[in-house]
């Protein structure tokens, strides 16, 4: 696998040089609307029809902006910049792949569909290749210094410093977790806009760099690019799981899904995230049931389809055995306290 893997960089690599489409991101778009509330200036692009079928958005407000990208790509295309201020950059690419040209750095950055990465740039110039027949799904978020230091990043968690570029030369992405994704998927579907929009963009992001900064690496340099790719395929076990928990799925089926040998992914999951497959599915089901139980006046059988029990008495018994009461004493319980 690792050949195979290293075969891949190679060739995208070459690629990426034979790239004749070397243009700015505008001028393959065409802008569909611009709207401008409570200081949030918000616009749409539309890829033009050579280039791809999609749009990318566009929200800035204090120091903070944020792009997201959703397009299937016709064309092989490569994106030149220079920036001319400081910035921290958090990027999640949920589909797609990239290739990141620094000008001054020796080693391209693969960049792959899963993967995230938190990095301070000083002015920086280069590119970024993408290549035709990938979808590129994207959500880019920049913070300049006002924003920095207004939530006191770097006074509190030296982060310019912990994530400049110079210091992260050996590879600075990361899979995507599960609670990264679930954020993630909060901000594509919203819809708000004004005051609103400008609120939750803001909690949003700090609650992403609040993770990235709580978090530690599972990998490190050190570690084999098939490792690297391993551990990607467990937090998609862990998201394929927490995205729908109505349905219960055995080792099997999850096997086939991500691509993994059924022994080598209950073997690698516990030795990553520390339970079981059943463990951690379970843990789930029951946190939705107790926010439900305390949050919705769902009957406690819909609630137990909804966490995937067909069968409410089994769902009873597997929710007394975690929390020590039944479902209905601790919503009981939940009503109590409020009052």
């Amino acid at each position: 696998m690792m050949d195979k893997k290293r075969r891949k960089k190679t060739s995208l690599k070459t690629e990426t040089k034979n790239l004749k489409n070397k243009c700015s991101l505008y001028a393959i778009s065409q802008l569909l609307t611009t709207q401008e509330e409570c200081g949030l200036i918000s616009k749409k692009f539309k890829f033009l029809d050579t280039y791809g079928v999609g749009y990318f958005e566009y929200h800035q407000f204090d120091g903070l902006h944020i792009s997201l990208f959703d397009a299937i790509l016709k064309k092989d295309f490569v994106i030149h910049g220079y920036l001319s201020k400081q910035f921290l950059e958090l990027s999640f690419l949920i589909e797609g792949e990239q290739i990141i040209s620094i000008d001054n750095n020796t080693n391209d950055i693969i960049y792959e569909s899963q993967e995230c990465y938190l990095i301070y740039v000083p002015e920086v110039s280069g590119s970024i290749a993408y290549h035709k027949r990938k979808r590129l799904k994207e959500i880019k978020i920049r913070m300049d210094t006002t924003f920095i230091q207004r939530h006191r990043l770097n006074e509190s968690y030296n982060i310019l410093e912990r994530f400049a570029l110079k210091n992260l030369q050996n590879g600075f992405t990361m899979p995507l977790c599960t609670k990264t994704q679930e954020i993630l998927t909060q901000i594509l579907l919203d819809q708000r806009k004004g005051l609103l929009k400008r609120l939750f963009l803001e909690s949003k992001t700090l609650e992403l760099i609040a993770l990235k900064l709580d978090s530690k690496k599972v990998s490190n340099p050190k570690v084999s690019i098939q490792t690297d790719h391993l551990i990607k395929k467990l937090y998609q076990t862990q998201f394929l799981i927490s995205s729908d928990l109505s349905i219960q799925y055995s080792i099997p089926l999850l096997a086939r899904k991500i691509g993994l040998n059924d022994f080598v992914l209950k073997k690698e999951f516990k030795r990553v995230f520390g339970q079981t497959i059943f463990e951690y599915a379970t843990e789930q089901r029951m946190n939705k049931a107790k926010e439900l139980l305390h949050h919705s006046s769902k009957p406690i059988y819909e609630i137990s389809e909804h966490v995937g029990y067909k069968n409410s008495t089994h769902f009873t018994a597997a929710f007394k055995k975690i929390a020590g009461i039944t479902p209905k004493k601790y919503r009981d319980k939940g009503i109590s306290e409020k009052n």
